[in-house]
C-alpha cells in the first residue's frame, strides 16, 4: 500500500499554497483611490434614490426630524406618479430649511424594496444640483463620500479649481477633503467636484 502523506504530497500542497499567495499579492495590490485619513467609524451607505421632492403630505403632525429619526410619518410626492413614505422612527437627517421645502429639496434615501430605511433631505441648487461632501474613494462606478454615502459618478468628473491636476488621484492627494462633490439630478450621478480652498 502506498503512503498518502509522502514528501511529494506535501510538496504539491506547498506549491498550491505558494501559488495562491503569489496571485493574491499581485491581484490584491490593486486598490481603489482612497484617503488614509478617512474616518474608520463611518459606515458605507448605498444610496438608492435621489429625487427632487415636489411636496410633503404630512400625516397628522408637521414632519420633522428629532434626534436623528423622523418624529412623524409623511409622504413625499416626487412627481405625479411616484412618492416615498417615511414612517415615524425612520433614521434620517433634514438639511433642507423648512422655507425651501416645496420643490427645492431632494430626498436622498437608502431603500429596502420600496421602503425607506434611511433618508436625508438636501437642498437642491439651481440647475438641479445637490451638493455633497468630498469623495474619499472611487471604485466600480461608485464613489464613497467622507460621510459614508455611496453614489454613482460620471466617467469623467469635472474638476472646478484654480489649479489643474493630472488625475483625480493627484487631486485627492493635493487637496485632501478641501472640496465638495455635486450630484446632477438629470444625470443621476456625481458630475463635478469644486475646490473649497
Amino acid at each position: 500500500m502506498r503512503e498518502i502523506f509522502s514528501i511529494r504530497f506535501f510538496a504539491a500542497v506547498g506549491a498550491v499554497i505558494l501559488s495562491f499567495l503569489v496571485v493574491s499579492a499581485i491581484v490584491g495590490g490593486v486598490e481603489p483611490v482612497t484617503e488614509e485619513g478617512a474616518d474608520a467609524d463611518t459606515q458605507p451607505r448605498r444610496v438608492d434614490l435621489i429625487e427632487r421632492v415636489q411636496r410633503f403630505e404630512d400625516e397628522g403632525a408637521v414632519f420633522s426630524v428629532v434626534d436623528g429619526a423622523a418624529a412623524s410619518s409623511t409622504v413625499l410626492i416626487l412627481d405625479e406618479r411616484r412618492s416615498a413614505r417615511i414612517v415615524a422612527g425612520t433614521p434620517g437627517e433634514d438639511r433642507c430649511p423648512i422655507g425651501r421645502r416645496i420643490g427645492a429639496c431632494a430626498l436622498v434615501a437608502d431603500l429596502l424594496g420600496e421602503s425607506v430605511v434611511w433618508f436625508r433631505l438636501e437642498p437642491v441648487e439651481p440647475g438641479g444640483v445637490v451638493e455633497f461632501g468630498p469623495i474619499v474613494a472611487l471604485d466600480d462606478e461608485v464613489a464613497t463620500l467622507a460621510d459614508g454615502l455611496q453614489l454613482p459618478y460620471a466617467p469623467v468628473l469635472t474638476r472646478r479649481c484654480d489649479t489643474e491636476f493630472e488625475s483625480f488621484s493627484a487631486f485627492r492627494r493635493e487637496l485632501g477633503e478641501d472640496f465638495v462633490s455635486r450630484y446632477t439630478l438629470s444625470q443621476r450621478r456625481l458630475t463635478d467636484v469644486i475646490c473649497t480652498v
